[in-house]
């Protein structure tokens, strides 16, 4: 990897794309070129950058050529369509929408610190963890490091509007004044109005969500045998919380080690008190609860900020390919 960097935000003006930004800003990497691509959903014409206006473009107006490092902070489907088109041209493909392949399979996914392998032999591209699995991936870690082994993990979410993407945080807003004012209100991007409220998700969409975060956690924890997870959404406007219930068949959980466990993982923060979602935003680590055990049975609460902590862990990732000279 050159010492300066073009880099390509897919979804650069979305709310996931927002925190890739700013953890590029702060980052040790040296851009000398942000381009920032938008989608079908995109109203941005421009974004701020290292404090100037820049064009958002369409991405058949991106040249791959002219990059070094995409990264697609855009709906798996823009993913998909666009990441054979960047490899032809040799560019570092980043992938936070598991939608991404290479030779038909999907980007090895990594999470630095829980697992960092997969940078060692990706296929020009690697991936990022969705959501939940980016905030069970340290709690799982911690919870098998103990040695505890075959675990079978049975997960709630419960994902905030941003979880939709920015749309989402501001139709919570505009439901929220407006049932407030007896006012009818748009349920979109949702089923149903969102505030006030507790939403399931359709059948094919959870099953989906659910079917990638089972494939990253045991990609990520070799400790984990199945993870089966279902996701509600919650009026609040950032963050998620899961409810972690993971049973060992045959062992005996020691509450003290895995205490310990949760206590010293450099990206968790054991809380001795009430877990609070607003204390989780912003926050480079998940917050958990102490463990509760019931036979060969580990249950937690954990909270994140999940697209903070993506947004960050982009720039972290992209630092040490680049200091280690893994690509």
């Amino acid at each position: 990897m050159s010492d300066s960097l073009a880099v390509a935000v897919y979804g650069a003006a979305g709310a996931l794309g927002k925190e890739v930004r700013v953890g590029l800003e702060g980052s040790e990497l040296d851009i000398e070129k942000l381009v920032a691509v938008g989608g079908v959903a995109s109203t941005a014409d421009t974004i701020p950058w290292h404090g100037k206006q820049i064009a958002v473009i369409a991405p058949p107006e991106l040249v791959p050529g002219s990059v070094d490092v995409a990264i697609l902070a855009a709906p798996a489907h823009v993913a998909a369509a666009e990441t054979a088109r960047l490899r032809a041209h040799d560019v570092l493909v980043v992938d936070l929408s598991g939608g991404a392949t290479i030779d038909g399979a999907p980007l090895p996914v990594v999470w630095p610190p829980v697992a960092r392998e997969a940078l060692e032999r990706h296929p020009g591209g690697f991936a990022l963890p969705c959501a939940a699995a980016s905030t069970l991936a340290p709690v799982l870690a911690a919870i098998t490091g103990t040695g505890l082994r075959g675990g079978q993990v049975d997960v709630v979410e419960l994902a905030a509007a941003t979880d939709a993407g920015q749309k989402g945080s501001e139709a919570l807003s505009r439901q929220t004044v407006g049932l407030l004012s007896y006012q009818l209100v748009d349920a979109a991007p949702f089923s149903d109005s969102l505030a006030f409220n507790v939403l399931s998700l359709d059948a094919d969409d959870d099953a989906a969500r659910a079917a990638r975060t089972e494939r990253e956690v045991r990609e990520l924890v070799p400790g984990v045998a199945r993870c089966r997870a279902t996701t509600l959404r919650i009026p609040v406007f950032l963050g998620t919380v899961v409810v972690v219930t993971a049973r060992f068949p045959g062992q005996t959980p020691d509450a003290v080690a895995i205490a310990a466990a949760l206590d010293e993982h450099p990206d968790l923060n054991l809380v001795e008190d009430t877990l609070s979602l607003r204390d989780a935003g912003d926050s480079d680590v998940v917050l958990v609860t102490q463990p509760v055990i019931d036979g060969d049975t580990v249950r937690v609460f954990a909270a994140a900020d999940p697209l903070h902590r993506i947004g960050t862990r982009v720039a972290m990732t992209l630092e040490l390919v680049a200091n280690e000279d893994l690509w």
